[in-house]
C-alpha cells in the first residue's frame, strides 16, 4: 500500500514538473488539463515499474544479502 501511495506521489510531481516545462502557469485551466493527462499517463507505468521491482528485484537482493 505504501508502493502505490509513493508512486502516486512521485508520477505526481512528475507530472507537474513536466507540466510547468511544457505549459506553464499562463493558462491555469491548460496547464492543469496538461498536469492531469500527464498523471494519468504516467501512472500506470510507475505502478508496472514498482510491481516489477517488488516482486522480481527486491527477492533477489534479498537472496544476494543472505548469501
Amino acid at each position: 500500500m505504501i508502493s502505490v501511495f509513493m508512486a502516486l506521489i512521485m508520477e505526481s510531481v512528475m507530472a507537474f514538473v513536466t507540466a510547468t516545462n511544457n505549459i506553464g502557469y499562463a493558462d491555469m485551466r491548460l496547464f492543469l488539463n496538461g498536469w492531469a493527462e500527464g498523471l494519468l499517463a504516467a501512472l500506470p507505468i510507475g505502478l508496472t515499474i514498482m510491481l516489477i521491482m517488488s516482486v522480481t528485484v527486491k527477492s533477489k537482493l534479498v537472496r544476494f544479502l543472505k548469501s
